[in-house]
């Protein structure tokens, strides 16, 4: 069996591919490193804390806003005939906590970009900063405490409704769907569930607008399908003050962290540096003995 020849030029080709290879990998580890210092940075934990806020934040505000919109207009001025003044002004109490919420979280991912990796090192490294960090550090997290307490007692104002819906979709069910619709002899009174048009008309001694019960079939329907239609979204505003209050938990852990962090940054910084300076005096103490140009009396 004859052997193939070797030609010289497909080997210079081979060893040009290799060679340049070789040297692109010097070029790539660069940058490469440069890449994972940078995503050193980056707050994961600050960062995922403020999407799970975020997320709750608009999914509590757009679906409560739309079931007090459907409860206050459709049920209240629509059925009933007559507005109730404190539930808009909860409707708007609500969406400006919510704004505040997401403002907040801002502020705190801000706060752990600057308490992360080499950027805490930068800008927390004399005493002054490091006080200041402490001390901010310290007071986001008594906000934070503050603030899940004050969704704490949301959450159990958002279960009202909840525990309303469920109740009402049983009523509907069982008094209005389930019967035929000339047959139904139920009656919706609010007097029932402590809601009084004499609480909520300002004149005195006048007699209110509007009425107390729904006798009306057609009406009564129409009540129910109102009633089936914000229940879904009192929940789901239950689950998106759920999820704000998950996220306030994972931001106390890590500004507590943080706290830590900033606290031993200093020395920390004092440790590389000496470390650094150590592994520069040997790296030219090793090239004084290879040049053979250290004093030998320096090792005596």
């Amino acid at each position: 069996m004859e052997k193939k020849p070797v030609y010289a030029a497909e080997v210079r080709s081979i060893s040009l591919i290799l060679l340049h290879v070789c040297t692109q990998r010097h070029h790539v580890l660069p940058d490469i490193k440069g890449a994972l210092d940078k995503l050193g940075n980056c707050p994961f934990a600050s960062l995922m804390a403020t999407i799970i806020v975020f997320v709750g934040v608009g999914v509590f505000c757009g679906t409560l806003y739309r079931a007090l919109q459907i409860i206050i207009i459709n049920v209240m001025e629509g059925l009933f005939q007559f507005s109730v003044s404190w539930l808009s002004v909860v409707q708007i109490v609500f969406i400006v906590i919510g704004v505040v919420m997401a403002l907040f979280s801002i502020v705190l991912l801000v706060f752990g970009f600057l308490a992360t990796g080499a950027t805490r090192q930068n800008v927390y490294s004399g005493k002054r900063c490091i006080m200041g960090g402490r001390v901010s550090a310290g007071f986001f997290m008594a906000m934070s405490f503050l603030l899940n307490l004050v969704w704490l007692v949301i959450l159990g104002v958002a279960t009202i409704p909840v525990f309303l819906y469920v109740m009402l979709g049983s009523i509907c069910n069982t008094e209005v769907y389930g019967n035929n619709f000339k047959t139904v002899k139920y009656c919706f009174k609010l007097s029932h569930y402590g809601i009084y048009r004499n609480s909520t008309y300002p004149l005195l001694g006048v007699a209110p607008p509007g009425k107390d019960e729904l006798c009306n079939p057609t009406e009564l329907r129409l009540l129910c399908d109102n009633f089936a239609e914000a229940g879904p979204l009192f929940c789901t505003a239950l689950a998106g003050a759920a999820c704000i209050i998950i996220g306030m938990i994972f931001y106390m852990t890590i500004l507590s962290s943080n706290y830590t962090r900033i606290k031993i940054s200093k020395e920390l910084t004092d440790y590389r540096n000496a470390v650094d300076m150590e592994e520069i005096d040997l790296h030219s103490n090793g090239r004084g003995i290879m040049d053979h140009s250290y004093d030998k009396s320096s090792f005596r």
